[in-house]
């Protein structure tokens, strides 16, 4: 049976976005000040899989980058590759997505001391988000897999950091966008927060996104290590739901 590749063009998975900004906690400088963007491509595989419309197969890639842009020699200070396959489940009004993704900031296990920060995980994980009439969205996704701590293969990446589940709460009206994402982790706070908006300008959409947490960055992985909360404003293409 063979597996037909749609128009054999690369979409956008995730939304992409170009954002700046600065801590809000601790000084404000050159040195942490930063820029953080995404990227995020998709290419079918199988379209309308068992002649079911809109049951689709897809490869993605995502890359999220946090650039010391502002510093000397503006070094990146963090790069998240994300490769997956995702399989979309097509409902009535709502969105039913399963994946498969690595996660992984590219450094390897065993080298100099500079790769000590080396960390990746693999999960695989169903993604559901149910639009009501109101305007209002709600969303949750489960996750469970491996991962690694430099060399310990670990299931401290999950609880700790990146965690097993993510619960949304969204809102759409006419060109607005809101969007509020929590993680529960077991770390000295809660939970990962991420909120965001987004306002249609036609062309783009104005963005804005607050971070806090060890969501954003894997080299914040680390130990005792707390993290600052960021606030970014930019441009953003696509739909933050």
């Amino acid at each position: 049976l063979a597996l037909p590749l749609g128009a054999q063009v690369l979409d956008s998975f995730r939304p992409l976005y170009f954002v700046t900004g600065v801590p809000l906690q601790g000084p404000v400088d050159k040195t942490t000040a930063d820029v953080k963007f995404q990227l995020s491509v998709g290419i079918p595989v199988w379209k309308n899989i068992a002649g079911r419309e809109g049951l689709d197969a897809h490869f993605g890639y995502t890359q999220i980058s946090i650039w010391d842009f502002y510093d000397e020699s503006s070094p990146f200070k963090d790069n998240s590759y994300i490769p997956g396959l995702y399989l979309n489940v097509p409902l009535q009004r709502d969105r039913l997505l399963f994946g498969l993704e690595h996660r992984s900031n590219g450094r390897p296990m065993r080298g100099t001391a500079a790769d000590t920060f080396s960390r990746s995980v693999n999960y695989l994980f169903g993604d559901y988000k149910a639009f009501l009439d109101c305007g209002l969205v709600l969303g949750a996704q489960l996750r469970a897999g491996f991962g690694w701590y430099d060399e310990d293969f670990t299931q401290e990446v999950f609880w700790r950091y990146l965690g097993y589940a993510d619960f949304t709460v969204g809102y759409r009206r006419d060109k607005l966008e809101l969007s509020v994402k929590a993680t529960p982790v077991f770390a000295p706070f809660d939970c990962n927060l991420e909120a965001a908006a987004a306002y249609d300008l036609g062309f783009c959409r104005l963005f804005t996104q607050f971070n806090y947490g060890y969501g954003e960055a894997l080299c914040d992985w680390v130990r005792g290590y707390m993290p600052v909360p960021y606030l970014r404003f930019g441009i953003l293409f696509g739909s933050i739901l």
